[in-house]
């Protein structure tokens, strides 16, 4: 049976002030009324730049600074007392969200307390940092609860966690103020959404709940990690087996290049799960990378939004589809280097690229593409400040193999599903890049398209070359000779 369920998810532009955050609740009435759509279940972002402000404010108590974290705090306050006289119209609905703010504010002074009490304490210092972080949400779910019933929609705020995490961890000390990531546990989650959703939903009040954050079985507030807050509503999508999770940003949709570089990006109205994943990999910011994982094995689409612009219909990520596309976006991977290892005794020992790799992921560097192997040569990217550690541990345990690693680079990627069945389409982009002198470091492929490596002073050059030979050719201005001389002679 189809759902009756879908999450909207609103990011931190959508919630940046008062009156967008007005704005958001007109949607969700829209949502609500429209019988074509299901039940909405709403998850919702800090307010643009709290969340950076919440760890500013967690690192001054972590230094020591107390009077300009009080100023923070106070800048804060401000900020969200702002944003509530000018959401809400109606003076006892607005009376009641500033009095929630208040108790909230408290809640959250208390928090800072106890991290700088902490501060000595390292080992305490992550969670201190996570239960300071997480108010940004707590305050929206507040304010879009608020806004949403001044309009005469029945809403709730979920004013508890609803995703259950691991602990957090993290090998490497972390820097002041910052916050590690957790892991959600689907199976908790799911139990804890029955407990907290479902009766709101039965009794079809609309609830807000906050996402990015989480909480552990023990009770310690964490976080999905930084850009975790689409992650979040993909993994509330899956544990209440909703019809669509819709992202609701400041942009269209996916478009097929960066609209910076490339002045004539097109909107992709459909995208795979692998393209989709593919483009975010290689720099793509519309989608973290991480989205997708909780929704593409239950086949439930994402659909990614603009809130300033509801009707346009946006960009649907979804399961396999019979069309394929030979090129539909590309993108790009700044700050890379190249990392070669040869040996002319490695032939036929194919475990010897298994040893590689781990030591690359013991260094902390994830290849970000494999470019090129055989029996006694590896070539692989990894992120530009990972190479050094990486080169040294290699030099030190591969013996006498050679490591080679050249820096500056960049990775164009060409992403469509259908790109490697045309055998066209690799030549057409080595052509592009070719035409505009453009060097190609190396290159590596799979089912959803090709990897350029060129320079990264030369990478913008060829993002607007390969779009404009692959995606969307110029149009030259033809201009009409006859008429220009009838111009002139006026």
């Amino acid at each position: 049976m189809e759902s009756s369920v879908q999450i909207i998810k609103f990011g931190g532009t959508s919630v940046g002030s008062g009156e967008r955050i007005r704005h958001v609740a007109n949607i969700i009435a829209h949502k609500l009324n429209d019988p074509g759509e299901a039940f909405p279940v709403v998850v919702v972002s800090a307010m643009s730049g709290v969340t950076d402000q919440l760890l500013r404010i967690a690192r001054l108590s972590c230094t020591g600074e107390h009077q300009h974290c009080a100023l923070e705090l106070s800048a804060l306050k401000q900020k969200h007392i702002e944003a509530a006289e000018k959401a809400i119209h109606n003076h006892e609905t607005r009376h009641s969200l500033l009095h929630d703010l208040e108790t909230a504010f408290t809640a959250l002074s208390q928090d800072v307390l106890a991290l700088q009490a902490a501060a000595a304490h390292t080992h305490e210092l992550p969670l201190r940092t996570a239960a300071v972080a997480a108010w940004g949400e707590r305050f929206s779910v507040l304010l879009v609860a608020a806004a949403a019933r001044d309009i005469d929609v029945d809403t709730a705020p979920v004013r508890e966690e609803v995703i259950i995490t691991t602990h957090p961890q993290s090998e490497a000390p972390q820097p002041l103020g910052t916050v590690i990531g957790a892991d959600p546990l689907m199976e908790e989650t799911r139990a804890n959404a029955q407990r907290l959703i479902h009766p709101l939903i039965e009794r079809c009040i609309v609830p807000v709940a906050p996402g990015f954050i989480g909480r552990t079985t023990t009770g310690f507030a964490t976080t999905l990690g930084r850009n975790g807050s689409d992650y979040s509503a993909t993994v509330m999508g899956a544990v209440l087996d909703c019809r669509e999770v819709s992202i609701y940003t400041d942009v269209d949709g996916v478009l097929s290049a960066d609209p910076h570089i490339v002045a004539n990006t097109r909107l992709l109205p459909r995208l795979t799960y692998a393209e989709a994943a593919r483009l975010s990999w290689f720099g793509a910011k519309v989608l973290h990378p991480r989205t997708l994982i909780p929704v593409a094995h239950r086949n439930i689409p994402v659909r990614v939004r603009n809130t300033f612009r509801p009707h346009t219909r946006g960009t649907v990520v979804g399961p396999e589809r019979n069309q394929r596309t030979a090129a539909a976006a590309i993108s790009i991977r700044h700050q890379l280097a190249l990392i070669t290892v040869e040996n002319t005794d490695m032939f036929g020992a194919a475990e010897n690229a298994g040893q590689v790799f781990a030591l690359a992921a013991r260094a902390g560097a994830a290849p970000v593409a494999i470019c090129s192997s055989s029996g006694h040569h590896l070539s692989f990217m990894v992120e530009e400040q990972s190479a050094g550690s990486v080169v040294a541990l290699l030099q030190h345990d591969m013996g006498t193999w050679r490591v080679s690693c050249q820096r500056g680079l960049a990775a164009c990627a060409c992403i469509g599903s259908g790109f490697s069945a045309d055998p066209m389409s690799s030549a057409r982009a080595i052509t592009a890049l070719a035409r505009e002198r453009i060097p190609v470091v190396t290159q590596g492929a799979s089912e959803t398209g090709i990897i350029l490596i060129v320079e990264d002073q030369d990478s913008e050059r060829a993002l607007r070359s390969l779009h404009r030979d692959l995606i969307a050719p110029v149009i030259p201005l033809v201009r009409h000779e006859a008429r220009e001389r009838k111009r002139e002679t006026r």
